[in-house]
């Protein structure tokens, strides 16, 4: 989720005094979150909705749908080739675009205008890795500018905020940005570099802008230069920036014009949908006058033509993929509580899938045993498998957090560090979790139990296996002597019936319990609860 805040005096001091209600009625309408909290106003979007990332595109969406504004593509004048793209530098960060924005100061909005940027990079530009924005204040500019790979020990500059005058070498091991983002170019020797026609540095994309065109609040004429390795959000950032700057009454003018021309002509792509279409989907007919309107509240152009509607879609709408994106803002507008109820004319009778059916089983079997059910992230963390030692399971390439940067192969080691949490409640738990894990790019169920105790033991969950092996009906099975990552040689071994391995059972080793942080010995089982569902069709 995106959150946006500002305080309430701020806001309606900018924005006029009806808006914080303004703004209640519209999370209506499109579905965000609102939060006040003494005087800080707190709205939470969906990642999908880059186009609301602001209280100034917010208030642009609102006018448009209380019909104060309509929706007019973006005017980009005609500019000179003033940002020029060496070939030398594709191999490093191969996609740059440019374009000038001219206005009012920008005031107020300064603090706005650096969070949406901060915004975009987390989002479209998936932490900066696909695009990257520099935002520079044009006073301070000889153009032309290029952009082109300069040795990166050869290269210095002072960074924005003038904590560090060095070799861009330098920059990349020392200064905070530096260190976060130094991994996203390719080359140790090389960086590129955005200079002006005075060969002042004035960025290295994606890391640091220079300090000489820092902008502040009495900026009135922006260079914007976005940066990256895909060309499609390289458009939607454009897009996006473009339209918050003429929501604030900029003016905009292209750069590089070649390479902005090949997009432009995407801010208003049009998108036919069949009045059937719309009536089949949300199950009732909305007059195609009524459609027209409610699709210009929702900041579309749009015409007709014969039994279908056109929608000419906003270049900022990124999220608006295809004719169910628009239907969708048509029940938006039209409004979910306002559409007939229907009971859905079905052929079938549901039942419980034979999986869940088993589950069900075994969550009663656990919680008679006197089980407890825990649930642990899917996604999780790399501490864990780094403590057991165990160098399985899908890493995330660039995570937003290390606490969400692994997909799991097993359960044990998040029910581990379950209990490592909890070290401090009383002796002994008995925990049992149901899970999904992902292996070779299959999802499977796991079931995994676990005891912790000064007593617990190998024998613990030889009985609980007993009870689930009768009570599913697999009936015999054996356990087989086995080597297992984390458990005790000599007391560990797999569990077989009808000729085939459904999991392990044995007692967690005692450095592994060390590892984390637990003082008592830990029985656990895991098992295949997809295999066993199999088995028993």
């Amino acid at each position: 989720m995106v959150v946006i805040k500002e305080t309430v005096p701020a806001l309606r001091e900018i924005y006029g005094k009806s808006f914080i209600s303004d703004v209640e009625k519209m999370s209506d309408v499109i579905g965000f979150s609102i939060e006040k909290e003494n005087d800080e106003f707190r709205v939470e979007f969906n990642p999908d909705r880059p186009d609301l990332f602001s209280f100034s595109l917010l208030k642009r969406s609102i006018d448009i749908y209380q019909g104060k504004k309509e929706w007019q593509p973006i005017r980009v004048g005609e500019g000179t080739s003033d940002f020029n793209i060496e070939n030398d530098v594709r191999s490093l960060r191969p996609y740059a675009i440019g374009f000038h924005c001219k206005g009012p100061r920008i005031g107020d909005h300064y603090r706005e205008l650096i969070d949406y940027q901060e915004k975009l990079h987390l989002s479209i530009g998936k932490d900066r890795s696909k695009v990257s924005i520099g935002i520079h204040d044009e006073r301070y500019l000889k153009f032309p500018l290029k952009y082109s790979s300069r040795k990166s020990g050869e290269t210095r500059f002072t960074t924005y905020d003038k904590t560090l005058t060095a070799s861009a070498l330098d920059i990349l091991k020392k200064h905070p940005k530096g260190v976060e983002y130094a991994h996203l170019i390719p080359s140790k020797d090389l960086v590129p570099i955005i200079e002006d026609s005075e060969h002042r540095v004035l960025s290295m994309p994606p890391v640091v802008n220079g300090s000489t065109t820092v902008v502040s609040e009495d900026t009135s004429a922006f260079f914007i230069d976005i940066t990256g390795t895909d060309m499609r959000a390289l458009k939607d950032a454009f897009f996006l920036l473009s339209y918050y700057f003429n929501s604030l009454d900029f003016e905009i003018t292209e750069s590089n014009i070649e390479d902005i021309r090949k997009f432009l002509n995407m801010d208003g792509r049009e998108i036919s949908v069949s009045m059937n279409e719309i009536k089949r989907i949300l199950g009732q007919e909305i007059g195609i006058d009524e459609c027209v309107t409610l699709l210009q509240k929702m900041g579309y152009g749009v015409r007709v033509e014969k039994v279908r509607i056109v929608a000419v879609v906003p270049g900022n709408r990124i999220d608006v993929m295809g004719p169910v994106d628009v239907i969708e803002d048509v029940a938006k507008a039209f409004g979910y509580g306002n559409l007939e109820l229907h009971m859905p004319d079905m052929d079938i009778i549901g039942a419980e899938a034979a999986g869940n059916q088993l589950a069900s089983n075994i969550r009663n079997i656990m919680t008679g045993l006197g089980y407890q059910e825990i649930m642990t992230y899917v996604v999780t963390t790399q501490e864990n498998y780094r403590l057991a030692e165990y160098k399985g399971a899908v890493h995330i390439r660039n995570p937003k957090s290390l606490e969400f940067s692994m997909v799991r192969d097993r359960l044990y080691l998040g029910v581990l560090d379950f209990l490592r949490l909890n070290k401090r409640r009383n002796l002994p738990q008995a925990v049992f979790e149901l899970g999904e894990i992902i292996i070779d790019a299959e999802q499977q169920t796991n079931l995994c139990v676990a005891r912790i105790g000064s007593r617990s033991a190998f024998s613990d969950m030889k009985q609980v296996l007993d009870a689930i092996m009768t009570r599913t009906s697999l009936g015999e099975y054996i356990i087989r002597p086995t080597d297992h990552e984390n458990f005790v040689n000599g007391r560990t071994g797999e569990i077989i019936t009808m000729g085939q391995c459904i999991g392990y059972v044995g007692e967690i080793h005692p450095e592994t319990i060390e590892q984390f942080e637990l003082k008592n010995p830990v029985a656990m089982i895991e098992m295949n609860l997809s295999a066993v569902s199999s088995l028993l069709r």
